[in-house]
């Protein structure tokens, strides 16, 4: 269910459906239920404005009932979302109406596009948010847990088998970034591509007119995702020391779903750090931050939290698999530094230099304001339909 807005899954689809639903396109989303009746009418009534909403009589199972069934066969993430109710839900929704195409949403959900080929011969358009094996590889070279490191090496190569197959079925993919197509291309050379980057609502993302709070340092993101947790603990165990070690007064502020999860990194800092869980705005966050941070070791795909950082004209340290997937460049738009020391020194150096500051946040609003708005993206996703159906006439 791509709502409540806390991760750049969520906020990809539900910006995908609302552009093309302004385009004029009738969608129907189908979906699964969030925990709670109250949570899952609310994201209902909110998706309703663009799309009819169907979803299965029950949630997503739960996570640990899932890794316990997948000790020995299957990849933890398509499993858990591979639900009898999914299948007879989709199977209803497609004798009942009439569909010119299937666009399904990430690799986890590439097993429904396979059923749905067999047996109704629907064209599928399969979007890829990261090339999600790489993923798991990435977890499997940072992880220093020997039990999870080998988890992440088993269920990455069941997930890469997959998803390889994926590749090759559909009748076309739109990954994300020109690097998760360099991937997939070597795995799967004759499928149909198109690169369709995310986007950014830059009118609800715009500089602020309030003042900076001084050594204010923000960092933004689901903690419910691995690689946002493995970042967020690397940061404050290697990066955020050396930064208090020259700016004594400095301060970290961090937003996101399950800020639970940090609570116990973040203690040993006191005052110096606040974990603030999710917030009603982001943006008031975001005017006042000096630097914001993302210092991501794990991942694919590109970064929606990158771009609205870039649509607020705020200045970013970023690692480079922070900083993957889009067209902004080191010292234009912000400062791309790998390494505790370098990234830590990135920091310092726009903490003392507003001007700086000023100079990448006004480079990386034009950026996403030219490039990356949620129409124009709409508009290729279209594009890439249109090719589609032509091809199966």
């Amino acid at each position: 269910m791509p709502y409540p807005l806390t991760d750049g899954g969520a906020i990809g689809i539900y910006n995908i459906t609302k552009s093309l639903a302004k385009r004029g396109h009738e969608i129907t989303l189908v979906t699964y239920p969030l925990d709670t009746d109250a949570e899952t009418q609310l994201a209902i009534r909110e998706l309703s404005q663009f799309a009819k909403v169907v979803t299965t009589s029950k949630p997503l199972p739960p996570r640990w009932r899932v890794l316990l069934s997948t000790l020995f066969r299957g990849a933890y993430p398509i499993e858990r979302r591979i639900t009898p109710e999914m299948f007879e839900l989709l199977d209803r929704t497609v004798r009942a109406e009439q569909f010119d195409l299937v666009h399904v949403d990430h690799a986890h959900m590439g097993r429904y596009g396979l059923w749905l080929i067999e047996k109704f011969g629907l064209p599928i358009v399969l979007r890829e948010h990261n090339f999600e094996a790489q993923i798991y590889q990435r977890f499997a070279e940072t992880e220093s847990n020997p039990l999870k490191k080998f988890l992440a090496r088993i269920h990455g190569a069941r997930l890469r088998e997959e998803e390889i197959s994926f590749l090759k079925a559909f009748d076309a993919i739109a990954p994300i970034s020109d690097e998760d197509l360099r991937l997939m291309r070597e795995v799967a050379p004759n499928a149909r591509y198109r690169v369709i980057p995310a986007g950014v609502d830059t009118d609800y993302f715009q500089p602020s007119v309030f003042e900076v709070v001084p050594e204010t340092i923000l960092s933004v993101g689901s903690f419910a995702w691995d690689p946002n947790f493995d970042a967020m603990k690397y940061f404050l165990r290697e990066v955020f020391p050396l930064v208090l070690a020259k700016r004594p007064n400095a301060r970290l502020q961090i937003i996101g779903a399950c800020g639970e999860r940090i609570l116990p990194f973040a203690a040993p800092f006191g005052k110096s750090v606040q974990v603030l869980g999710l917030v009603p705005d982001i943006r008031d966050y975001l005017s006042r931050s000096a630097v914001l941070v993302v210092p991501l070791r794990i991942g694919g795909g590109m970064r929606l939290k990158l771009l609205e950082f870039f649509a607020a004209g705020k200045a970013v340290v970023s690692t480079s698999i922070g900083a993957e997937g889009n067209l902004a460049a080191d010292g234009v738009h912000l400062l791309i530094r790998n390494g505790k020391d370098a990234f830590a020194a990135g920091i310092l150096e726009l903490l003392k230099n507003p001007d700086l500051r000023a100079s990448l946040g006004k480079s990386a609003r034009d950026l996403v304001t030219t490039e990356y708005s949620w129409d124009r993206i709409a508009s290729e996703f279209e594009s890439l339909y249109e090719e589609v159906t032509a091809s199966r006439v």
